[in-house]
């Protein structure tokens, strides 16, 4: 049993431990030179690197060094969390006071607490900070104009910030001002140190990325100002493109002076070294093989597998992961959804699509798109004639942003993606839907995301309600291998199932069994065969899926998937089979293929019935239509296909007979001539039923039916039903005025 992966997300590395790229070292240094360097007086450091290049970590990293240093105290400050910043000052002040309270409190002993309480209530450092913060968060207004800067750009936070003198008498009565307090804390924290030497307190700062530009201002303005007291060191973390573009917008200044205004805000910068290719690509390696070893693995002498992996570590993930957050975004990412991937689907490709997603939005919605359309070549689809041309120019487009458009093959993207090796290889065609021979058989078989039956397992959660399962597909098979009836009782059930497309559901296993026929063994096939004899009548009638001579797209399917994936002693299913109108839709398949009616072309490749079964099966088809009489012919789904059958491979002359016996009264005729309607579509009529003479001509005179047809009409005026069938199919009728083929029904 395997255990799916602990979704973290994105998580900062907290420990030495966690470190995958040698920052160990510069911690040490950092942590060393903030304990034990830095004056009494305070100190502002920053630490900048783009979103997502490891400040957070190197914080945090940091941040457990220091406990080396008994006298150093660290406090975290979260001004992302505060969301009002107004009160950052006040927060923040609260919390200093709170560790100051602790370092005051140590070395005292428990016989001496109270006393210690009772000072501190009066006029301990950390009650006058309290007093500090107070004050500041009352008085404090919203930041001041870009008139409010001096040249050195140091107004901002100062006096401008607070009201005048004569507003805090108003409101406070005679207190100390702000300066008075802010220089009794200072003296009071250098007393601290008095008492107990080397004591120091860094503040770190994290997430300046997410704040708005008022609150990094207010941010600014407490770390250089407000709360710049002594022993107290500032380690913030920021990216100097969003600080600087904060400040900027905050005061309407020119593009360079945010981040000059910077330069003045902090004594030192650290940036955050810039990781190599190689250490961003064996850390995603490691996290990935660490939650899926197996499908990490591959499999070992698989040239193809051992490519993709190649090409997608090293190129793709070279190309598009630039910090250690892609990297646990994207190992997360792969974290969430693979484990709910129907098994046996392809790991590199999935791994591929989610780095797109996460990276190449545009290039992401691409490939989406495309697999729609390479999906729709199982129903006998075609791009339209610019389609291949004009998606291929907007890939090259998107290519281009990674210079990859002059040279394709060097991305190596026809290795995700079937019908790309024309653009890959010969830049002058220009042309995606370029399916090599077997190319996507070839991903089929592999369940890859370029397999018109897999794609949608790459971009669902889970498989989508409407799609048919690998599992479910290997039942079916061994079902049909043992016991054909309940085989049958799958298919119908498939039918049952609720879908905006009767039939929906029937179709897709067919799509999925066609895409698998090279391994369905003869057992299964023969079974399929005989649940297909036992269905398919009563799925073309609850589908209306039939036009003209069969042509239903499940009979289709079904004919093509026994040519190529032939069944043994079809003529059990002939004699038993209860959907006759189907078996002479596959026995007139098998007729075509074999040049029947004489005299026709053959198509051997469609042949999988030997001549002689063949006319045997029909034989006994025959046998069962003069069972079942005419008029029940009448009635199937697609009468013509079984109307053709019998008059076509069987005795003519006595069909014909039959039809004339079957035709004798006036509403008899009517309903024959109704089963010889065919399917038409026009884009002036849209889809109708024409009687096309030649069809009448295979069963009886076709001058002789009119003149019936149109007495019928002439004297059943006062008739309604019968007048008006008349009238009808004499509107339908289609005269002799181009040859109908009948017989040329040869599916592809």
């Amino acid at each position: 049993m395997t255990t799916d992966p602990v979704l973290k997300g994105d998580v900062p590395v907290n420990t030495s431990v966690q470190d995958e790229f040698g920052l160990t070292e510069v911690v040490k240094s950092l942590s060393s030179a903030l304990a034990q360097r830095i004056s009494a007086d305070g100190y502002t450091l920053g630490i900048e690197g783009s979103w997502g290049s490891g400040k957070s970590s190197l914080a945090n990293l940091v941040a457990e060094d220091l406990k080396r240093f008994p006298q150093h105290h660290v406090l975290r400050f979260e001004p992302w969390l505060i969301g009002e910043k107004h009160a950052l000052l006040t927060s923040f002040l609260g919390e200093l006071a709170s560790q100051i309270d602790e370092i005051e409190k140590e070395g005292v002993g428990w016989l001496h607490i109270d006393r210690w309480r009772r000072f501190r209530a009066r006029s301990n450092v950390a009650s006058l900070v309290r007093k500090y913060g107070a004050r500041v968060g009352t008085l404090a207004a919203p930041i001041g104009s870009a008139a409010q800067l001096d040249s050195t750009g140091m107004t901002l936070f100062t006096a401008a910030a607070l009201k005048i003198v004569g507003t805090i008498t108003q409101l406070f009565g005679k207190q100390p001002s702000l300066d008075q307090l802010k220089s009794k804390i200072a003296t009071g924290l250098r007393a601290i140190e008095v008492t107990k030497p080397g004591t120091r307190i860094t503040v770190i700062i994290d997430d300046t990325d997410r704040l708005e530009a008022g609150e990094a201002i207010e941010l600014l303005r407490l770390v250089r100002k407000v709360a710049d007291f002594p022993l107290v060191a500032y380690v913030i973390c920021f990216d100097a493109s969003i600080l600087a573009k904060q400040i900027t917008n905050a005061y309407a200044l020119e593009s360079d002076d945010g981040r000059l205004f910077i330069e003045k805000i902090f004594q030192d910068v650290i940036h955050i070294p810039p990781q190599e290719p190689f250490a961003l690509r064996r850390y995603l390696k490691r996290l990935l093989t660490q939650s899926f070893a197996a499908a990490m693995a591959g499999t070992p002498d698989d040239s193809d597998v051992r490519l993709r992996k190649e090409l997608l570590f090293d190129r793709w993930c070279g190309l598009l992961i630039e910090t250690p957050r892609d990297v646990v975004r994207l190992h997360q990412a792969v974290a969430f959804s693979w484990p709910h991937v129907p098994v046996g689907s392809d790991f590199f490709d999935f791994v591929w699509l989610q780095l797109l997603k996460l990276k190449s939005q545009d290039l992401y919605t691409w490939t989406r798109d495309y697999l729609q359309n390479i999906a729709s070549y199982r129903d006998a689809g075609r791009p339209g004639d610019t389609e291949p041309l004009t998606e291929a120019e907007k890939l090259l487009s998107i290519l281009k942003v990674y210079r990859w458009d002059g040279r394709v093959y060097l991305s190596g993207i026809d290795q995700f993606l079937p019908g790309l090796r024309s653009i890959s290889i010969q830049d002058e065609k220009r042309k995606v839907f370029e399916f090599e021979s077997g190319e996507l058989e070839g991903f089929e078989r592999g369940r890859r995301l370029g397999s018109p039956s897999h794609w949608r397992n790459y971009f669902a959660f889970d498989v989508p309600s409407y799609a048919i399962r690998d599992d479910e597909i290997l039942r079916f098979r061994q079902v049909a291998k043992v016991d054909h009836k309940k085989a049958a009782e799958i298919l119908m059930a498939a039918l049952e199932k609720p879908h905006e497309r009767p039939g929906h559901f029937v179709d897709v296993l067919l799509d999925r069994l066609i895409d698998n026929a090279k391994v369905i063994s003869k057992e299964e096939s023969s079974g399929m065969a005989l649940a297909f004899a036992e269905t398919m009548d009563e799925v073309a009638q609850r589908t209306s899926q039939v036009r003209l001579f069969g042509e239903s797209e499940i009979w289709r399917k079904t004919a093509k998937l026994l040519r190529a994936s032939p069944p043994e002693n079809f003529m059990i299913a002939t004699k038993r089979g209860k959907s006759i109108n189907w078996l002479a839709h596959i026995l007139r398949d098998q007729g075509f293929a074999h040049g029947l009616p004489a005299g026709h072309r053959a198509y051997p490749d469609n042949q999988w019935l030997k001549r002689e079964e063949l006319d045997l099966c029909i034989r006994v088809l025959t046998r069962r239509f003069e069972m079942v009489g005419m008029r029940s012919i009448f009635a199937l789904p697609a009468p013509l296909d079984a109307l053709f059958c019998w008059v076509q491979l069987g005795n003519a002359d006595d069909v014909r007979a039959k039809f004339a016996e079957a035709t004798k009264t006036e509403t008899k005729l009517l309903k024959a001539l109704g089963a010889l309607c065919g399917w038409s579509n026009s884009s002036d009529r849209g889809v109708y039923h024409p009687l096309v003479e030649e069809y009448v001509t295979y069963f009886a005179d076709p001058s002789e039916v009119r003149k019936k047809l149109e007495a019928i009409a002439t004297k059943n005026r006062q008739l309604a039903p019968l007048h008006a069938r008349a009238m009808e199919l004499l509107e339908l009728w289609e005269p002799a005025r181009r040859q109908v083929v009948v017989d040329a029904d040869v599916p592809t």
